[in-house]
């Protein structure tokens, strides 16, 4: 079975006092990095269609990323042996991330340091949510968050908290949105859906992202971010997010609403989060 809301998320996913970017980073044990269910083989088979139909855009990388998305590829293949899970052949003819992401459910994106700080210099994504591995590559923390409203409020923060991860440490944090559907893979050009909604409870999907990072050991210059998607009906989740959600869902400046696309319909869902909790 698919993991559960809890399961994914042991922890609150909003924070008392309203809307503002928060990286909310916790520390996560190695036996925990990745997460396997029974939808293991679905995933796999929908990164290889992805990587096959959408190549260009789902997979990026830069000379030079080898050495570094090696070691990447040895903690998956240690992963996969700790839970029983065969490991597939086939590393010397493929990029070590590209072999490395069709092992998990994750898309995995490496972040390398050089002069200019820290830069993606390898990516495979089959699931984003509205964003291209492809237009990303080469670019700094800053420039990938730049369509980001407000990113700068937090900016500095995720600079420095990069820069002060020890080798071999491993953090996790969640990232949410509310969509129309329940694809796992949603491209650029679907951001405006959905725009209105007739019933924002029973129109809509909870979409999790857990987000790893990881800082490489043997190339320490190197970090490793992991995005695991889970996705369920919100009105399976409203007794985990209700009052929390609402109240976000209040306080989000109109610019960070309107980029994540709900600004059209969050006050009704608001209001109806609230009249349903009242009720209870």
């Amino acid at each position: 079975m698919p993991l559960s809301f809890a399961e994914v998320v042991p922890v609150s996913l909003f924070v008392e006092g309203g809307f503002r970017w928060r990286l909310s980073t916790r520390g996560l044990a190695a036996e925990e990095w990745l997460q396997f269910d029974d939808a293991y083989d679905t995933y796999l088979a929908e990164k290889s269609r992805v990587l096959r139909e959408h190549r260009a855009d789902a997979l990026a990388v830069l000379p030079g990323s080898e050495l570094a998305s090696a070691e990447v590829a040895d903690l998956i293949a240690d992963a996969l042996t700790i839970t029983g899970r065969p490991v597939p052949p086939g590393r010397p003819q493929q990029h070590p991330l590209e072999w490395a992401a069709r092992c998990v459910q994750e898309d995995l994106c490496l972040l390398e340091r050089d002069s200019s700080g820290w830069r993606l210099t390898a990516a495979a994504v089959c699931f984003p949510t509205r964003w291209s591995a492809a237009e990303k590559i080469g670019l700094g923390l800053r420039a990938v968050h730049e369509p980001v409203p407000r990113y700068d409020d937090i900016a500095d923060t995720v600079d420095r908290f990069f820069d002060r991860l020890r080798p071999g440490s491993l953090v996790w944090r969640p990232n949410w949105s509310l969509v129309g559907d329940d694809r796992l893979r949603l491209p650029v050009e679907d951001r405006q859906a959905p725009t209105d909604l007739a019933d924002p409870l029973g129109e809509l999907w909870m979409r999790v992202e857990r987000q790893t990072i990881r800082r490489m050991v043997d190339h320490r210059d190197a970090a490793l971010f992991t995005i695991r998607v889970h996705r369920w009906p919100l009105t399976e989740v409203l007794a985990d997010v209700d009052v929390g959600l609402a109240d976000e869902l209040r306080t989000m400046p109109s610019d960070v609403a309107e980029y994540k696309n709900i600004d059209e319909w969050r006050s009704r869902l608001a209001a109806t989060l609230v009249g349903r909790t009242k009720e209870r």
